[in-house]
């Protein structure tokens, strides 16, 4: 028996969220930088002998059988848009011709905040492309796929940067011109600013989101957040802080990465006040009083995961005080492989 298995990285956010947004990557342009990071949403598949689907998701504590992908279509065309539907929207593009076993586990727990749910669409789907015998996805329509699920399928507004990085990996300034119109520019920096940036950074939970990121940002587009002439320029300025911040890795700059990190976050809550709460301030207040150079929530707002930049050997001493308020300090290292399939018997 062959067990076919995938594997996509979640992804930080270093500046430039919410550029890659409708309208305004259209219009003017969006930029993100960001990387991927060594943890993993995971798929394993079994093929079954019969047209039974059965989908067993860790993360959700769920299992959900169907006698055939027709009967599957049938009950999401009944069922309510939710994110607890995305592994059988996933199914639904792939449209496969067999019965199955899917098992899709996280390392990261979801609205993290560091785009877990792109990234088990890009698994689940990059899945289902290995198995096909002709008409394989390259990885630029995966990564579209992945974003047509949350769209369409979940009716989650948001952008494409999370459903990129879980495809291909590594760290990327992407550029945004409107609908599938991407650039991805790997950052061409020195081996040591990359370890030197790696030793520096912290990743911390703040806990969980009260919201998806699909429910901020339609509470954002529905109060202008992307078209009226104030906040267009604050995203002007998020965008200007991703390019800088893309010039300061090539160049090894590190410092001032750092301090454009609190930069991006000043404009951010600019952009919109409800991004933040009493914890996450205090949190990013304890960090920069010990140590840290510049602190940020990543993801959509109200809760997740914090991107700490620490001076040169402070980042032990503010991830310990950070640990005293019950924030958990994340451990990783940078992924350079994107979306990767196998298969073991």
């Amino acid at each position: 028996m062959t067990i076919y298995r995938s594997r996509a990285p979640v992804r930080i956010t270093f500046g430039g969220g919410g550029t890659d947004i409708a309208p305004y990557d259209k219009e003017h342009g969006g930029m993100c930088l960001g990387a991927t990071i060594n943890r993993y949403c995971y798929c394993s598949l079994r093929i079954r002998k019969d047209k039974v689907i059965k989908i067993i998701s860790n993360e959700l504590n769920t299992i959900r059988t169907y006698r055939s992908f027709e009967d599957m279509i049938k009950v999401l065309e009944n069922k309510k848009n939710g994110n607890e539907t995305l592994l059988e929207e996933c199914v639904k593009i792939m449209k496969p011709n067999f019965g199955f076993e899917l098992y899709v586990r996280s390392d990261i727990s979801p609205s993290s905040g560091l785009g877990s749910s792109a990234s088990v669409s890009v698994a689940t789907l990059g899945l289902f492309n290995h198995l096909r015998k002709r008409g394989w996805l390259t990885k630029h329509q995966i990564a579209e796929h992945a974003f047509k699920v949350e769209e369409e399928g979940l009716k989650n507004l948001g952008g494409r940067q999370d459903q990129y990085a879980a495809t291909f990996g590594g760290i990327n300034l992407y550029e945004f011109a409107g609908e599938d119109n991407i650039r991805i520019n790997p950052i061409n920096a020195r081996k040591d600013v990359l370890l030197e940036l790696e030793k520096n950074l912290l990743v911390v939970s703040t806990g969980n989101r009260t919201k998806t990121s699909g429910e901020v940002h339609k509470e954002e587009k529905e109060h202008g957040y992307y078209t009226s002439p104030q906040k267009v320029k604050e995203l002007h300025k998020i965008k200007q802080i991703a390019e800088e911040m893309e010039f300061c890795l090539r160049e090894g700059h590190i410092g001032r990465f750092g301090e454009l990190i609190k930069e991006s976050w000043e404009y951010k809550k600019s952009l919109n006040p409800k991004v933040t709460n009493e914890r996450i301030n205090l949190l990013i207040e304890t960090s920069l009083k010990n140590g840290a150079i510049g602190a940020r929530l990543m993801g959509a707002g109200g809760g997740g995961h914090l991107l700490i930049f620490c001076q040169p050997n402070k980042e032990h001493i503010v991830a310990k005080e950070l640990a005293n308020l019950g924030a958990k300090v994340l451990d990783f290292s940078f992924d350079f492989d994107g979306l990767q399939t196998w298969e073991v018997k």
